[in-house]
């Protein structure tokens, strides 16, 4: 079987009801994430009324992005991501709420894509994407983010993060008195949805994970010295919580 286009997959959304989509992500993406973006959103070190250029980068269906317009309302948002259903959705709900901007299908493997973005940016945002990648890929896609961002602009970002070695074992055996944030019942049925709406077995068609994904093997400071050896300044953890840290840089 084919697979739809982006455009076939956007036409068919207009039959379908966008919020329970998003209640339906939202659930998928873990309880802890609604407050992470609203603080990434609150953090920007801007006035709300400037017009800012914002890239939510790994967009997903434009959460991040719609988090930072809500609190600049005059801003334009562009939005890329490998996947077509996401991104189809993220155009859908942006649209609908009348937000600004381009969503661009890219696949952040290769090291074209960034064509076709405005560069510029006052703002680089992403959330739970980045652990995909491999270590020395994040590495060349922050060098990437820094040539995309304007001389002072933000970037930040949500990811997983684990200890340091030497606190490792206590660390993992307090984690394990927390409540999990992720629920694999959630997962199957927001991908479950997507297969049904779809019609075929989309998760099997994205192909399989790296193998050498950093996961939640890096820790706060494994990500910091990221940011360093790609030259952002002002590097500040947000928020840390068992399972994931918050993180705003500038680039210089």
């Amino acid at each position: 079987m084919a697979s739809p286009t982006r455009s076939e997959i956007a036409s068919k959304l207009r039959g379908e009801d966008l919020d329970e989509w998003l209640r339906l992500w939202r659930a998928e993406q873990g309880p802890a994430k609604p407050a992470s973006i609203e603080l990434m959103a609150a953090v920007i070190p801007y006035l709300d009324s400037k017009r800012l250029k914002v890239l939510d980068l790994c967009c997903g269906p434009g959460d991040v992005g719609r988090a930072i317009h809500t609190r600049f309302p005059n801003s334009r948002v562009d939005c890329v991501d490998r996947d077509l259903f996401l991104t189809s959705l993220c155009s859908s709900v942006n649209h609908r709420e009348g937000v600004p901007g381009r969503t661009l299908v890219r696949d952040l493997w290769k090291p074209n894509w960034c064509r076709g973005l405005a560069g510029n940016y006052d703002v680089v945002a992403t959330a739970n994407a980045l652990h995909w990648f491999s270590k020395e890929r994040v590495a060349q896609l922050l060098l990437d983010v820094l040539g995309l961002l304007r001389s002072g602009g933000s970037f930040m970002f949500l990811e997983p993060a684990g200890p340091d070695a030497a606190f490792a074992h206590r660390f993992g055996r307090w984690k394990a008195t927390q409540p999990s944030q992720h629920s694999r019942d959630d997962w199957l049925r927001f991908w479950t949805r997507v297969n049904a709406f779809l019609g075929y077995d989309y998760i099997k068609r994205l192909g399989k994970r790296a193998p050498n994904r950093i996961d939640d093997q890096l820790s706060v400071m494994g990500w910091i010295d990221l940011l360093k050896g790609a030259g952002f300044q002002s590097i500040d953890v947000l928020l840390r919580d068992p399972e994931k840290v918050v993180i705003a840089a500038l680039k210089p």
